[in-house]
């Protein structure tokens, strides 16, 4: 029954009253009510005060209230409901208080659609108000400053761990206590995300501050996440220099693997990339003339545009593929139209034994090292190849425009580096 009709209105009315008793003598019975026949004319059956059972020649029961609010007034009937919907029972709970607003001159349908409109009203404010409702608005509010995936990461994150507890809880009314009970128990099981998770509610419970829809921020401190805190942050694994060769050798010679998906790798090995950027690359992002690939901010993990400047092994490869006007370069094999998972590259590595030695991300790292080392190249250009943001905009973008001469030797040395690993790769295999 919803709470907004005209019968549970009374009936809550009835109850928060404690309206128990009558002061007449009722004359029917539950036994009597279900005896009761249809006639060829209309028939009542007089319960006591006004109620009666009304029952028309087709033979449907309605429970009705006859009454006058006003001194002298005009009869007023009430439809309480039909039987068997509305028992005996609850058919006279709610005409003792249908009885009791009269006796106090309130007509009781104009109450009862006053109160639904209340109630109405009421389930509205809350149902903007919950958990999961300022959460979306948060989401909303953030999402353009994110990368796609990082938005898609971290809704799944919270509609996962967090909504299933606290998501349909006023946000007013949800408590440190709850937050930190499900936050450390998460803790025990995935301090990782247990951190992540809590990061997150509290950011939400500052937008709802600033909404002024709560007084506090009740998230937990961050070192209620024992296992969370004790946790140091690993690096990923990074494929030695040295196995450089044999991994593009293996990557080259794969026979079951997917040339779409050897090209997807062999590209992030030479332009320095994340997995998400060179799986959602689209062709009109090249200039295969110019030697250039440019992927505009939203694809980019900073939120800023990144140029690379490919080598003449990246321009090879990529001319292989068949480059076209539009489209994206690395499709999925399921879905032609939409690109590549991310996780076919990392799947790659585990089915050819490289899972124990490196991560697909940790090729950067292994990139970066060897620039590094080799003394040859200036940190900020190694900087801007990696694309990692820089705190000043002006600086990076005069430093994105100043480096490209240097930019692009980096690169065509790191492919030729790769080259020259390869081949001693094969000629250790040949010998």
């Amino acid at each position: 029954m919803s709470a907004h009709t005209p019968l549970a209105i009374l009936l809550d009315l009835s109850e928060e009253n404690r309206l128990t008793s009558d002061d007449f003598t009722r004359a029917l019975s539950a036994a009597k009510v279900r005896a009761t026949k249809p006639g060829a004319a209309p028939t009542k059956f007089a319960d006591g005060g006004g109620l009666t059972l009304h029952i028309p020649p087709s033979g449907a029961k309605v429970w009705r209230y006859r009454y006058r609010y006003r001194l002298g007034g005009k009869e007023q009937i009430l439809t309480v409901g039909a039987y068997s919907d509305v028992s005996l029972e609850h058919a006279r709970i709610a005409h003792r208080a249908a009885r009791w607003l009269v006796a106090r001159g309130i007509h009781p349908l104009s109450y009862a659609e006053q109160e639904a409109k209340r109630r109405a009203a009421e389930a509205q404010a809350f149902d903007e108000h919950t958990f999961r409702a300022i959460a979306e608005k948060w989401q909303q509010a953030t999402a353009a400053n994110l990368a796609p995936r990082t938005v898609e990461h971290r809704r799944a994150m919270i509609d996962k761990h967090v909504m299933p507890t606290i998501g349909a809880k006023s946000i007013s009314a949800i408590t440190r206590k709850e937050l930190h009970s499900m936050l450390t128990e998460l803790d025990q099981l995935a301090p990782v995300t247990a951190r992540h998770c809590r990061g997150y509610i509290q950011q939400i419970f500052e937008y709802a501050e600033d909404a002024e829809l709560v007084d506090a921020n009740p998230t937990p401190r961050a070192r209620a996440l024992v296992n969370a805190t004790k946790r140091s942050e690993v690096p990923r694994k990074a494929l030695p220099l040295n196995r450089l060769g044999e991994f593009l050798k293996t990557l080259d010679d794969a026979p079951e693997t997917d040339p779409t998906t050897k090209a997807a790798l062999r590209l992030l090995v030479l332009t320095w990339f994340r997995t998400s950027e060179v799986t959602g690359a689209r062709w009109e992002e090249f200039d295969l003339q110019a030697g250039t690939w440019v992927i505009p901010a939203e694809g980019m993990k900073g939120r800023e545009a990144h140029r690379v400047f490919l080598s003449r092994q990246a321009v090879t490869l990529l001319r292989e593929l068949g480059s076209k006007a539009d489209g994206t370069v690395f499709p999925n094999r399921r879905h032609p139209s939409q690109p590549m998972h991310r996780m076919t590259l990392t799947n790659w590595r585990k089915r050819w034994g490289f899972a124990d030695v490196m991560e697909v991300h940790g090729l950067r790292a292994m990139a970066s090292t060897w620039a590094t080392e080799s003394g040859k190249y200036r940190p900020d250009v190694i900087e801007v190849a990696l694309a990692h943001k820089e705190a000043d905009r002006v600086r990076a973008a005069y430093n994105r425009a100043r480096f490209g001469d240097e930019l692009r030797v980096l690169w065509q040395d790191w492919a030729d580096l790769c080259d020259e690993k390869v081949a001693a790769a094969r000629s250790c295999n040949a010998t």
